[in-house]
């Protein structure tokens, strides 16, 4: 179940910008907040028709727009791979280490990166409105990497 807090802040976001309101929006906003960690529209779709949940994939992809710009999720477009999400919801700022070998995406924690991005704007008369931070590496021992799909 949407929390009623979240379904709010998404139908006022689609009244205020004059979306189509449809049942189907609000399917791919639940499905959407029950996945764990990061996923592309692709997986999400083929999640919900796996559940026997009729949704088109354009519908998908758009709605997952939309709940990016009302901040119910955050999109990530890690390098070399498609555009993924993850909610917003309840989540401490963190940030992501991804292997451009095999994918995985390991997410940490650190305030001092806040703390800098802080200091640096007000330094310089700027409001922060986003930010994001990545670091990309390649595993120590590529064909033994459990996540490794490419390889497996």
């Amino acid at each position: 179940m949407i929390p009623e807090e979240i379904k709010d802040t998404f139908l006022n976001y689609l009244k205020l910008k004059a979306h189509r309101i449809t049942n189907e929006r609000f399917l791919i906003l639940d499905s959407a907040l029950n996945i764990k960690g990061h996923f592309d529209a692709d997986e999400l779709y083929l999640k919900m028709k796996n559940d026997y949940i009729n949704v088109s994939r354009a519908t998908v992809y758009k709605t997952l727009e939309l709940m990016n710009e009302c901040n119910i999720l955050t999109k990530h477009n890690f390098k070399g791979d498609r555009t993924r999400y993850e909610t917003k919801i309840g989540r401490n700022p963190h940030y992501h280490i991804i292997c451009v070998t095999c994918n995985r995406i390991t997410e940490f924690e650190y305030p001092m990166i806040e703390k800098i991005q802080n200091k640096i704007c007000k330094e310089n008369n700027l409001e922060m409105v986003d930010h994001t931070f990545q670091v990309f590496v390649k595993c120590d021992h590529p064909e033994t990497c459990e996540f490794n799909k490419r390889l497996n």
